[in-house]
């Protein structure tokens, strides 16, 4: 499994540095591209949790953080 999403990231960067090359950044050095692929693939990973919560909100699957943080002090047996 962790051979798989080691190829997965490998493929992904191949072909985000292949983009920046073709696209005329081929005075870049392996670190920099390795940096903004990093950039962009937290960016692009945060926005799909910011939408994955979004909709876990609209089905009715969050609550507030007020309730969460009391759920958590009752588990802990910490009064209120």
């Amino acid at each position: 499994m962790q051979t798989q999403s080691i190829q997965s990231e490998l493929l992904d960067f191949l072909q985000f540095a292949s983009s920046r090359v073709a696209s005329g950044d081929d005075r870049l050095s392996i670190e920099e591209l390795v940096r903004q692929w990093r950039q962009t693939s937290e960016f692009a990973q945060t926005v799909a949790d910011v939408r994955q919560g979004i909709t876990d909100a609209a089905q009715g699957k969050a609550q507030p953080i007020s309730d969460a943080f009391a759920d958590v002090r009752r588990k802990l047996g910490i009064a209120d």
